[in-house]
């Protein structure tokens, strides 16, 4: 008797921890020890069932991932154990993985039984029976609810529910529903009530989740005890994993690349939220955004891009890993031109930022520097891909739609550029290398694109402020480039008329070459002078200015020699063959004297500096705004009105 009462003792002591609670923990004997002599066979483990839950949510602890915070071991991981511990076996084989997960559902199966006989909601009898039932005979969205509302009580002990909203998903574990597509209506009901159960109630909002293979199983196989309750919470961890990865695997990415756009749409909000909310499955959700960046539907691919930039407003470091992710889509071979544009318009609406770490330009890790040289790549590739198509004679596609989109396509990447080329660190050199592809788009771009083209020039060549030999070579060469699309009338028409005026302001104010500047001008009023009135109002107004900046500039009236300008030199320092005088040499400003449009006469007269205009001569005197003002004039006054049998 005195045997049998110490043994009761010791069992006692055994089933408390150190705070006094009963813990019910399997003990060393149930874990027995790996024995030394290989010839002995490994025992199997033992578990005695436990008769009260290990698992009860209170109001201090209302989500699994909270409870067992205290007991040892709770969070612990291999990465954690390799680090703090140094262990002659550090990872885990397949046949340990098994024998405890077999272990695992032995107690979450006795765990889910003594919910069911006890009582485990906080609901009475009759209401549990009140919503088996609705779950099972009631109409669609009663089902969904009740499905929900038993799962938000109690996610552990009710998994089934939440394996059977699943199941109306389409994508339960292990069911007769694997591949089977559900009806629209019924997955779209119980994607809204799973993805908000699992934003709300079933998943932690700080960490991933964590499998049985990540776990230190291995430090249990000598004496060291585990208790059950952190063996059951690691294993419905592992449940909750499998579940939440069905759900975005297979409802998510079918709904995705199905055909319906509103469901599409749906999907994107759905993987939106839980990617901003979860850690969890972030690598899957942004890939699954990421790819109908590139979806036929217009539609879907601006929302795809609307929703991509609502994460990057909540979270911004995200910024290099949807980039990266973008770039990647945009380098797929056999990508259409318009997922291509697509990628690029999104990337080059991204917000940037200095990068001031001089290592990251070193190792390639700037992301303007990676934006610039997956814009030049892209380039290349659209310059290789038109002209084989065109040596081969595949391109069939209407020159006018071809010809659109490759504009655009060039209009975006070199858009893209300028935006990010403010952003390079400073001992970046990464543009060096692409001067020539620039220079080769200025000269064989439609106008738009070649625009953009000059503009990063300038940036290159004239905005840095460098001085020597090889500055100096670089700014005459953009110098000429800029002078060569003086007479391409095309240059002075369509939407980048007003980019293509600034540039040349710009150029020209920051010139210290006064030839050249003369150059510039006169070659401008020759290509402008049977161009509309608008331009030319922009021509002189942009000289005036020109003349403010550049003192020497100023028109006099001292005795110059005779000096000639041949429009066909190639370099604008040599148009004059001697000292310019502006006076003498724009004669073109005395043919616009006599304009018929009296904005052109006035500003003609005033053209040495002095014009006062606050507006935009290119807007403001185009044709359109002209017909406005003569359709919705002012109406007469009655003094001033015709009288009765007065001739018009």
């Amino acid at each position: 008797q005195q045997q049998q009462q110490q043994q009761k003792k010791r069992r006692r002591r055994g089933n408390r921890t150190k705070d006094g609670r009963k813990d019910n923990s399997v003990m060393s004997k149930h874990f027995p020890s790996r024995s030394n002599d290989s010839t002995s066979a490994a025992p199997k483990l033992e578990y005695k069932p436990h008769n009260t839950l290990l698992v009860q949510f209170t109001e201090e602890t209302s989500t699994w991932f909270e409870c067992g915070r205290n007991t040892a071991g709770r969070d612990d991981t291999i990465h954690n154990a390799q680090a703090s511990k140094k262990l002659s076996v550090t990872k885990n084989t397949k046949e340990i993985v098994a024998k405890y997960r077999r272990l695992a559902d032995e107690i979450f199966s006795h765990e889910v039984a003594l919910s069911r006989q006890g009582g485990s909601s906080a609901y009475s009898e009759k209401d549990e029976k009140w919503v088996e039932n609705t779950m099972k005979r009631g109409t669609l969205k009663d089902r969904v609810a009740a499905m929900s509302v038993v799962v938000g009580s109690d996610c552990l002990h009710k998994l089934y529910a939440l394996d059977l909203l699943l199941d109306l998903a389409g994508c339960g574990i292990g069911g007769s529903d694997v591949g089977a597509a559900p009806n629209s209506r019924v997955g779209q009901m119980a994607s809204e009530a799973i993805s908000d159960l699992f934003a709300n109630s079933i998943l932690p909002h700080d960490r991933k989740l964590v499998s049985l293979d990540n776990r230190p199983l291995f430090l249990y196989e000598g004496g060291k005890t585990l208790s059950p309750r952190v063996l059951l919470l690691w294993r419905y961890e592992e449940m909750i994993m499998q579940r939440y990865a069905s759900y975005l695997s297979r409802y998510l990415g079918r709904t995705l690349s199905g055909e319906d756009e509103q469901s599409k749409k749906n999907a994107l909000v759905t993987a939106s939220s839980l990617l901003v909310n979860i850690p969890e499955g972030e690598e899957l959700l942004l890939t699954l955004i990421v790819n109908k960046i590139g979806d036929p539907s217009r539609k879907i691919a601006s929302a795809a891009g609307h929703q991509l930039r609502l994460v990057l407003e909540e979270h911004p470091v995200m910024i290099n890993v949807v980039a990266r992710e973008v770039q990647q889509l945009a380098h797929r071979p056999h990508l259409s031109p318009r997922a291509l544009y697509n990628c690029v318009i999104f990337l080059n609406q991204m917000q940037l930022s200095r990068d001031t770490d001089d290592n990251s330009a070193d190792s390639g890790g700037s992301l303007p520097s990676s934006l610039i040289n997956t814009y030049f790549h892209l380039f290349e590739m659209t310059c290789k891909k038109s002209e084989a198509a065109n040596s081969k004679g595949k391109n069939k596609q209407p020159k006018n739609s071809s010809s659109a989109m490759k504009s655009r396509l060039l209009s975006a990447l070199l858009t893209g550029v300028n935006r990010a080329h403010p952003y390079l660190p400073l001992k970046d050199a990464g543009m060096e290398r692409h001067i020539d592809a620039l220079y080769r788009i200025s000269h064989t771009a439609p106008p738009a694109a070649a625009t953009q083209a000059l503009m990063l020039l300038f940036q290159l060549a004239v905005g840095s402020g460098d001085a020597g030999n090889q500055q100096t070579s670089r700014r005459d060469r953009f110098y000429r480039a800029l002078y060569s699309k003086l007479s391409d009338p095309g240059m002075f028409g369509g939407r980048q008329l007003t980019l293509f005026f600034n540039l040349l302001y710009k150029a020209m104010k920051y010139d210290s070459s006064v030839e050249r500047v003369a150059a510039f001008a006169k070659r401008l009023l020759h290509t402008v002078l049977h161009l509309p009135s608008s331009i030319i109002c922009g021509t002189i107004f942009l000289i005036s200015e020109i003349l403010s900046r550049h003192p020497e500039l100023e028109l006099n009236d001292g005795p110059q020699g005779q000096v000639q300008f041949d429009p066909s030199k190639r370099e604008p320092q040599a148009a004059f063959d001697g000292k310019v005088n502006l006076q003498n040499e724009l004669w073109e400003l005395s043919l616009l004297a006599h304009h018929f449009h009296p904005s052109i006469t006035k500003f003609t007269s005033n053209s040495d500096g002095k014009i006062l205009y606050k507006g935009d001569p290119l807007k403001d005197f185009a044709l359109a705004p002209f017909l406005d003002k003569f359709a919705f004039r002012n109406p007469k006054s009655l003094d001033k009105q015709m009288k009765r049998g007065e001739s018009i």
